[in-house]
């Protein structure tokens, strides 16, 4: 056999060269043992049971299209009764083959998908006509047999006869109602051959399953074409294919195209939702009605879908332009604009369109304008105003103008800013309040920050802030106890008012004062004197001097007196000989203390007796050139002698410190015409000092 294709319409040739982009190799890898399945539906008519199967790929289709096919049936309940063990039964005895090609020339007559089917399985090549150029050089690339078994599937589905006849379906007419059946269909090519596993589907009789009606047909008019759109995810395990159908009455239909639809987008990676069609139009305003029909795989045709309607549509391509304004003495905004007048009859209305920034969002404040009017009124305009008008045409298509921009006359500010309130944290975070503005046009408000009250303050935001609180962050840990605040009102011509009254925050104190510090002491008769130079910190409420025993430590230290403004102490409760060491601090008003000055170590100690240095003199010998001084001997409880000495008027020096042992010395170190004066005293082993003896000598 040559061919058997002997007619083709020339649309489904179209369709076929279509179809082709999505050939796809169903084959699979060759390993070690290869192995193919069959997959299979079925479906109960009400009267009798239809079977639909293939193999998976083109090797095991052309094996079984040889070796054929066997279908076994097991009844598995009947009138809901489970039977065990179930019923077998074997409907085809003989091998199920397609049928020889004498069998298929009728059909193949009628039918273009019986012809594709036939030529799959006999034609002597299997190629696409109509195909030329660079397509049909991929095309031709690929594996004959492929394409064959890709078409041949194809047009199986499109007519459940030519299925049939390809030993690919299989009518069940000895079935009982109100059984439940379990098909088996088997590969009966040898398993050393190719393994193909067998597909099972089970089939309820007890009634019938209607066929559902495809849903939510859409139709979008456009200019000359009408796009036609409806469900396909939902049924697309249902139907493989769909006609479309079109009437100009209502009643009389007629499909669009003598080829099914299909949809070529439907991949795996990318499954189609919706089917797509445009619809071609001679004309436009002229009323079209739409249905659709789906197509089983066992070649049934479901009910028609709800009836659409759509007209085409001229495209509205004319532009309405605002060509100028102005205010009436009421201060209403009038806009004028021109439309092309050769354009009005396919118009509805007009429509003004209003923002507050030109790039928007756009709001519609008038609809409905009259096709004639070439003016509209805006009553009580905002001060800053974008416009546009959209024409809307019959077809509620719309073309809008450019854009407009409006600007009212004001050059009144707005009311400067008044009750402020605010507070400052211990991290630093300011938070202001304010009465907000009534003005109808304010923009916001500009805020100044400064440290000094004297100072010009600086503004911190960078635009008008639109509400009327602030948060702000300032440094609590400065020199500066307050922060001032003032504020601006700005309107939406940028308008500034008066700037508010200054406002003044303390800031939390979290700054300790500075330590005092220690100026001099002095060991007296009375006890030890202390002076010293206050905490330089403003808020500072008294200062407190502690006292410590140098020999006990442990016993820590104790408050020895506290004052506000005094700035020396005499420590008259101490012991003679001990060693004490002081540290001062200071205090502010928010119970912060200083940090301790630096102590001081001063030894306590009282006067000795006045006659404990006797017999001191210092007697000039000027041949010599020299003074000698000279004292009785002291007791042994003193343990040195401190001797100073200075010129008159001079201020005295330490000169010499002579042990015990020592009861006179020589000043050699003297010049002729000066009054020189000695001042003598003991210490004792306790520490303790006697008066001191002075005595001056003219050289």
């Amino acid at each position: 056999m040559k061919t058997v294709l002997v007619y083709i319409s020339n649309s489904f040739r179209r369709f076929l060269l279509t179809l082709s982009l999505v050939v796809v190799s169903l084959g699979f890898s060759q390993s070690d043992k290869p192995v193919a399945s069959i997959q299979s539906m079925v479906r109960f008519d009400g009267e009798k049971v239809l079977v639909r199967w293939a193999p998976i790929s083109s090797n095991a289709w052309l094996k079984t299209n040889t070796a054929g096919y066997r279908i076994e049936r097991f009844t598995i309940s009947q009138n809901g009764q489970l039977l065990d063990p179930p019923l077998k039964k074997v409907l085809t005895p003989l091998p199920l083959k397609p049928a020889p090609v004498e069998q298929w020339e009728s059909l193949a007559a009628k039918s273009d998908y019986a012809a594709i089917v036939a030529q799959a399985l006999y034609g002597d090549s299997f190629q696409l006509e109509e195909m030329q150029g660079g397509l049909a050089q991929i095309i031709n690339k690929s594996r004959e047999i492929e394409q064959r078994f890709s078409f041949g599937l194809f047009a199986a589905d499109m007519d459940f006869e030519a299925a049939k006849l390809a030993s690919l379906g299989y009518e069940d007419t000895t079935i009982e109602k109100g059984t439940e059946y379990l098909y088996k269909i088997m590969s009966l090519v040898p398993e050393e051959t190719l393994e193909i596993r067998p597909a099972l589907v089970s089939i309820k009789t007890k009634t019938s399953e209607k066929l559902p009606k495809p849903i939510d047909l859409l139709a979008v008019a456009k200019d000359k074409n009408i796009l036609l759109t409806w469900e396909y995810e939902l049924y697309k395990s249902t139907y493989t294919s769909y006609y479309l159908e079109r009437s100009e009455d209502g009643t009389n239909f007629s499909r669009l195209g003598d080829t099914p639809l299909v949809n070529l987008n439907d991949r795996p990676e990318a499954p189609a939702k919706r089917m797509y069609y445009i619809d071609t139009l001679s004309q436009n305003n002229k009323e079209y009605h739409y249905r659709v029909q789906g197509i089983s795989p066992f070649g049934e045709k479901s009910p028609y879908s709800d009836i659409v309607t759509a007209s085409g549509i001229s495209k509205l391509i004319e532009v309405a332009h605002i060509d100028r304004h102005d205010f009436d003495k009421n201060g209403n905004l009038q806009l004028y604009w021109t439309f092309k007048q050769s354009a009005q009859p396919q118009l509805k209305s007009f429509e003004l369109n209003w923002a507050k920034q030109e790039k928007g969002p756009y709001k519609r404040i008038q609809e409905n304008i009259a096709v004639t009017a070439r003016k509209t009124t805006v009553i009580n305009p905002e001060p800053s105003n974008y416009y546009s008008i959209t024409a809307v045409s019959k077809d509620n298509q719309r073309t809008t103008s450019f854009i407009a921009y409006v600007q009212t006359i004001d050059s009144v500010a707005p009311a400067k800013p008044v009750g402020i309130t605010g507070v400052v944290d211990t991290l630093g975070i300011v938070k202001l309040q304010w009465d907000a503005n009534t003005e109808k046009d304010l923009l916001g408000y500009r805020i100044f920050r400064g440290n000094l009250e004297k100072e010009e303050l600086s503004q911190i935001t960078v635009a008008p802030i639109a509400n009327n609180t602030f948060i702000d962050t300032v440094q609590v840990k400065s020199l500066n106890n307050s922060v001032f605040y003032q504020l601006v009102a700005v309107d939406e011509r940028y308008n500034m008012s008066e700037y508010s009254q200054k406002f003044k925050l303390a800031k939390p104190d979290v700054i300790p004062p500075s330590s005092p510090i220690f100026k001099t002491y002095k060991v007296t008769d009375k006890g030890i004197r202390l002076d010293w130079i206050g905490s330089t910190s403003s808020d500072v409420s008294s200062h407190t001097l502690y006292r410590q025993v140098v020999n006990t430590p442990e016993k820590g230290w104790t408050a020895v007196f506290e004052t506000a403004t005094a700035t020396s102490f005499t420590d008259q409760k101490i012991e003679e000989g001990v060693q004490y060491r002081y540290a001062i601090f200071a205090e502010d008003l928010a119970g912060l203390r200083s940090a301790a000055s630096s102590p001081i170590t001063v030894t306590a100690q009282k006067s000795t007796s006045r006659d404990m240095i006797k017999g001191f003199t210092a007697i000039a010998d000027r041949t010599a050139l020299k003074i000698d001084l000279s004292w009785r001997k002291l007791p042994q409880e003193v343990s040195e002698v401190l001797i100073y000495k200075s010129k008159k008027e001079g201020k005295p020096v330490l000169w010499k410190q002579m042990p015990n042992s020592k009861n006179k010395l020589s000043d050699t170190h003297i010049s002729p015409g000066h009054v020189y004066v000695y001042q003598i005293k003991a210490v004792t082993r306790q520490g303790n000092h006697s008066d001191l003896e002075i005595i001056e000598v003219n050289y």
